[in-house]
């Protein structure tokens, strides 16, 4: 059985796997995310996602063999009136309330990298899970009464999509539901099969 460990820090990632019932180790990868210039949010999302991994994986020793690290980054994008705009991790109610204004009735585009690493072999997957959230129009003061009520400052877009954030929504398009809340788990599922033969469903189901 496949021995997996999560290159993150999230409590959010760790409670999808968990969900599902799959439990796993945590270690925190210290990489510097800021993006490069004129860097695409795709490859931003996919480079974060294999530099996480990578450092976890230089970081450990004497490791099982069938060990894999998963790594996952999550890169938000909205056009607004002064052109594409990246949205991070807010990190105060203030910046939040300004993503959340920038947003309103726009669509956000959300990549969500998953990276697969071996470090046995030196195999290393990286994919690429879009999902598309079409904004409300919410006045200010409903939206500063969420980020005081939720408080998603460490949410890349300023809302949990799993609680009240939901409301701030007209639709959601994506393949999984699991991805913008930071974790894509069928591409997950996907992966283990096609690329390193492990059955995630097996092991979840244990």
């Amino acid at each position: 059985m496949a021995h997996l460990i999560l290159a993150s820090s999230s409590q959010y990632r760790k409670m999808l796997l968990a969900n599902i019932g799959i439990h796993v180790d945590t270690h925190a990868p210290d990489i510097d995310e800021t993006p490069f210039n004129n860097e695409a949010p795709t490859a931003l999302s996919v480079r974060l996602a294999e530099q996480k991994a990578l450092k976890v994986a230089s970081e450990l020793v004497n490791v099982p063999r069938d060990t894999l690290i998963i790594g996952s980054d999550q890169v938000a994008l909205v056009q607004t009136d002064d052109g594409p705009q990246l949205l991070g991790k807010p990190g105060n109610s203030d910046n939040a309330v300004k993503q959340l204004k920038a947003c309103q009735g726009k669509e956000v585009t959300f990549y969500t990298a998953l990276c697969l690493h071996q470090p046995a072999t030196n195999k290393t997957v990286t994919q690429v899970d879009e999902t598309r959230v079409y904004f409300r129009q919410n006045s200010e003061a409903a939206l500063t009464a969420y980020v005081q009520k939720e408080q998603p400052l460490d949410c890349a877009g300023s809302f949990k999509s799993e609680g009240l954030g939901v409301l701030l929504f007209d639709k959601i398009t994506s393949r999984d539901p699991n991805s913008l809340i930071g974790l894509p788990i069928m591409l997950l599922n996907e992966l283990l099969d096609v690329h390193f033969n492990v059955d995630l469903l097996a092991m979840a189901a244990q």
